[in-house]
């Protein structure tokens, strides 16, 4: 992390990094100017900082005393249970067929009755 100075910021830039740290967590509208006088002066003094993190590519104001902490450890995630697949059914082996075929090779059944034997009379 980069320490800046405030002096090294333009004053509306250091009044919107105040008002966004203030205002971060909620803080009521009515109650900014207050927190931010106070956040002004913590600067002032010295008991808090603006940093500028590399890696998230943010300023931030922290306590002097700040140090910078590794990223927490991931929480392991909960993953569903895998399930293996069931083998496809098994077909029975079912003996040739003759007739005709479609073109996709299936057998075509016909619901018509036969045409009728001309040597039967």
């Amino acid at each position: 992390m980069l320490q800046i100075p405030p002096e090294h910021l333009s004053a509306h830039v250091l009044d919107a990094l105040i008002e966004e740290f203030v205002t971060r967590h909620g803080t009521d509208l009515t109650d900014a100017a207050v927190k931010a006088a106070q956040v002004r002066a913590q600067l002032t003094s010295g008991e808090v900082v603006i940093v500028w993190d590399e890696k998230s590519e943010s300023a931030n104001i922290v306590s002097k005393d700040a140090r910078e902490e590794p990223p927490p450890p991931e929480s392991p995630r909960f993953e569903e249970p895998r399930l293996e697949a069931a083998p496809p059914p098994r077909r029975e082996k079912r003996p040739a067929r003759s007739g005709p075929v479609d073109e996709d090779g299936r057998h075509i059944v016909y619901d018509e009755p036969a045409a009728p034997d001309p040597t039967d009379f």
